[in-house]
């Protein structure tokens, strides 16, 4: 297990790990970024292996799940030519269905394979007292069983430190696990704070030195064969892709701001008089947006191939605390071919938000 790993390691060759995930995996709830899982786990590699210069990548966003994690595979993980991966979207695909997980992590898997072959890529399941209720409760978790499935086929190995936590709550607290026994380990029930991401890295890392040290001897790097596809090519995610704003055309009531939205994309483009408009043509069969959700964000109005226009909003209730990249589906199930998206700053909004800005970083087509 980890062959590749151990021998960068132990030959002094470097190494880059990403992380590829959501909020947890950012870092969310720990007091410092170096408290967090992923903070301590490259501390730990450069601790113990001094010879071998470790790069860190940080590729999660909080709040989204592996529906953008596959558009942006390519740019933020793919790009850095990464030698282990940890994925982790085990919380935020919650509400996605067990298919939509599976295209996404498969797409995933094969683009970061293609891209560097002898990349190793672990699974990671992360918790929050909801899905343990839920899996107390005899539910299924249809994202872990769709990432274990992809897991699996592609012989990736996996660790779920999210169980080592939730046993450790139930261990200390009381026989309910109530939402006091969580906020021990957590800021919310939901991200961890110093002490559980203590939990989580404690459990990563004994697995990680078992792989490391058992790993087989090898003579040099060995390349990783993908399997035949789950997914038909038809109904594959491979074409996922972001197309940058600049790829729109875009009225004179559009501005270009280089610089990053919410430290996720170099540069966006932003427009708040309602009626401002643009148009991208794309090909595939879904388009969507990567955008700022801002505490004055607004509403768009949206139509494809000139058919009914629908709003779209990019406001919810946590626009409130603080801004924030994420994304949203335009329009789903259309023909694969070649289509046009028209869209405009609405003169509406939701109740809450403090006015009507767009703030595009890139388009999302599949």
């Amino acid at each position: 297990m980890l062959e590749n790993t151990a021998y960068r390691l132990n030959n002094g060759l470097g190494l880059t790990v990403a992380y590829f995930g959501g909020s947890i995996t950012e870092g969310a709830g720990s007091s410092s970024y170096d408290r967090c899982w992923a903070g301590r786990t490259t501390a730990w590699l450069r601790e113990t292996w001094p010879g071998c210069e470790i790069k860190h990548v940080q590729a999660a966003i909080g709040g989204t799940d592996s529906s953008l994690g596959v558009h942006r595979c390519d740019r933020d993980v793919c790009s850095f030519r990464p030698d282990l991966v940890f994925y982790e979207f085990s919380v935020n695909d919650q509400d996605l269905d067990y298919g939509t997980a599976l295209r996404n992590t498969e797409a995933c898997f094969r683009k970061i394979r293609t891209a560097v072959p002898e990349a190793e890529i672990v699974t990671v399941y992360t918790a929050t007292k909801y899905l343990c209720d839920n899996m107390a409760q005899g539910r299924v978790l249809h994202a872990r069983a769709a990432h274990s499935t992809v897991s699996h086929v592609y012989g990736i190995p996996e660790i779920d430190i999210g169980g080592a936590l939730m046993h450790r709550v139930l261990a200390d607290g009381s026989p309910e696990a109530g939402a006091d026994d969580w906020l021990r380990y957590t800021k919310d029930t939901v991200h961890p704070n110093d002490d559980g991401y203590a939990v989580y890295f404690s459990v990563l890392q004994a697995r990680m030195r078992e792989w490391l040290e058992g790993a087989e001897k090898e003579a040099g790097l060995r390349p990783y064969p993908l399997p035949e596809p789950i997914v038909p090519d038809g109904e594959s995610h491979m074409r996922a892709r972001m197309v940058d704003c600049l790829c729109a055309g875009y009225d004179g009531s559009w501005r270009v701001r280089e610089e990053a939205l919410c430290g996720k994309y170099p540069r966006y483009i932003e427009c708040d008089q309602p009626g401002g408009g643009l148009e991208l043509e794309f090909e595939g069969k879904q388009i969507g947006v990567m955008w700022m959700m801002a505490k004055d964000s607004g509403d768009a109005v949206c139509a494809v191939d000139d058919g009914e226009p629908f709003t779209v909003s990019s406001w919810d209730k946590y626009c409130k605390d603080f801004s924030r990249a994420n994304s949203a589906v335009i329009k789903s199930g259309l023909s694969d071919g070649r289509h046009v998206l028209k869209l405009k700053v609405s003169g509406t909004n939701s109740e809450g938000s403090e006015g009507h800005a767009l703030r595009i970083g890139a388009f999302l087509v599949l």
